[in-house]
């Protein structure tokens, strides 16, 4: 089964990985990395979901997420520590530059929950990756959108996962159909 979203090869992500895992397994000690898309329009175009897709993920420790704009609607990937406001996308008045957690951090970052981790805003094909080193359940918003949030649940590699890429893959296609 290939790990990977939109025909990208698995030799140009940060952490490769031989399989996704089916379903109840659990893995051998290698990192994977997943994929996911912020947002979906419709067939048509006439339809923006404004969602994550999967809007919640369960990956297990050592792994990273590689989230793709999927829309022309741009969109960050943000969590935010424990107890932190929202920090607003731009500075007052929309007219100054990116503010983020306070500003973007590099693509392919880890996220332990103690500091607030975000991409600059993505606009259609460009990708943000996010590695989690610790076991725990994360929260992710988008900072444009305040309605569209996800989770990402990180148990030990030695617990098994509901669900697999292919799963994963399923979902974001049902969403764009609709």
């Amino acid at each position: 089964m290939r790990n990977t979203w939109n025909s990208v090869s698995k030799a140009a992500t940060p952490i490769a990985a031989p399989a996704i895992l089916a379903p109840g397994a659990t893995k051998p000690g290698q990192a994977d990395t997943w994929n996911a898309v912020g947002d979906a329009r419709g067939a048509d175009k006439g339809k923006l979901a404004l969602a994550f897709l999967s809007n919640e993920l369960w990956i297990h420790v050592g792994d990273g997420i590689r989230w793709t704009a999927a829309t022309d609607e741009i969109h960050t990937v943000t969590f935010l520590k424990t107890g932190q406001i929202r920090p607003p996308l731009v500075a007052a008045g929309n007219s100054g530059p990116f503010v983020g957690c306070p500003n973007a951090i590099p693509d392919g970052s880890s996220l332990d929950g103690s500091t607030c981790v975000t991409s600059a805003p993505l606009a259609i094909g460009q990708t943000y990756t996010v590695n989690f080193p610790m076991a725990g359940n994360y929260k992710l918003v988008c900072l444009v959108h305040s309605r569209m949030t996800g989770a990402v649940h990180v148990p030990p590699t030695s617990q098994s996962l509901p669900n697999d890429q292919d799963f994963y893959d399923r979902q974001k296609a049902e969403e764009k159909a609709k």
